[in-house]
């Protein structure tokens, strides 16, 4: 590593420590240590990646110098890009021009920054594999084996706290879709309620149903059906912010939290929702399937007491009013 990067070490270590020690929620610890991570190394950006449940597929789990859409993209099955390899390996990755090289994945043409070098370390904790850390440049050849040590170094540091990370977010999380599960929705409704009337902020629920699911199932089977709810989820997660939390609320059933929304941004948040399902079909194998989506939404009720339950109730009774007035559109309970 470089003098500079050498002095600038003990204080990102100090940094990083005292998050840890902070107990933030896992995503905005992770986005600050990406940070961190990507300044010391003189990248444009840094994405920290987990297993899922299955230890199948890695997951963005934060990540800076990244647009939020971008992060909601960045999955991997194992073996699958450069992080899949990495993962399935155990090995670093540290590559001059991605152009070149076979390994490299390009996610979609809309990315809103240029890759071209990169640099790709295993997280390992406790003698498993349990994720990835990667930085990226636009610049060729920016990284060396420098910053390779560097960032390998870092890894091993951050990695138990990772460890706990992952294993705290497969216990809330959905395996098929990778969203938060009901439990987590129920531990953490009541909180978020409490913050918002703390703080004098709006708060709402998206309710979101797959209109006809059951005729996929039907047609198609449960395979299929599996994949195009993994599918609905990916696409709902690349619309809504940063911020909210996307619960997989049972079956063919997806519910959003929106903090800080009135009613008006959730119904904005929503159409975008139901924008991502219309804009393009579903293509799973020869198969072209025109899913859309209904969500009714509710802001709560400020001080007059509403419980998490009332405004789930009030969120599901605007998703019923959605359908019946025809599907495929998003309703506001009053």
């Amino acid at each position: 590593m470089t003098p500079d990067q050498l002095g600038r070490l003990p204080g990102v270590l100090f940094e990083i420590g005292k998050l840890i020690g902070q107990d933030l929620d896992p995503g905005p610890l992770l986005s600050r240590i990406s940070e961190m991570i990507c300044r010391l190394l003189d990248a444009d950006a840094c994405s920290v990646m987990l297993l899922d449940a299955a230890e199948e597929r890695l997951l963005a789990r934060a990540a800076y110098g990244l647009g939020t859409e971008r992060v909601h993209r960045l999955s991997f099955a194992v073996g699958e890009g450069v992080a899949g390899w990495v993962i399935a390996r155990g090995e670093p990755a540290l590559i001059d021009d991605v152009s070149g090289d076979p390994r490299f994945v390009v996610l979609s043409d809309g990315d809103e920054r240029a890759i071209t070098s990169m640099a790709c370390v295993p997280v390992v904790a406790r003698g498993d594999r349990v994720g990835v850390v990667s930085v990226t440049s636009s610049r060729p050849a920016a990284f060396g084996s420098h910053h390779l040590e560097l960032l390998t170094f870092l890894a091993r540091t951050i990695a138990l706290d990772l460890e706990n990370i992952r294993l705290h977010r497969v216990s809330v999380t959905d395996v098929l879709t990778g969203t938060y599960n009901r439990e987590f929705l129920l531990q953490r409704l009541p909180a978020e309620i409490d913050q918002a009337l703390a703080r004098g902020a709006p708060l709402a629920l998206a309710m979101v149903d797959v209109d006809h699911f059951k005729d996929v199932n039907d047609q198609h089977g449960h395979d299929i059906g599996d994949e195009v709810l993994a599918e609905v989820a990916r696409r709902l997660r690349a619309a809504i912010r940063g911020g909210d939390v996307l619960v997989r609320y049972g079956g063919e059933e997806f519910l959003v939290l929106l903090p800080s929304a009135d009613a008006g941004r959730a119904w904005e948040i929503g159409e975008r929702m139901r924008q991502r399902m219309v804009t393009r079909p579903i293509q799973i194998g020869d198969r072209t399937l025109a899913i859309h989506i209904s969500v009714g939404v509710a802001q709560h009720r400020g001080n007059d007491g509403e419980s998490p339950g009332e405004l789930i109730r009030r969120a599901d009774a605007a998703l019923y009013t959605a359908k019946a007035r025809g599907r495929n559109r998003v309703e506001v309970a009053p």
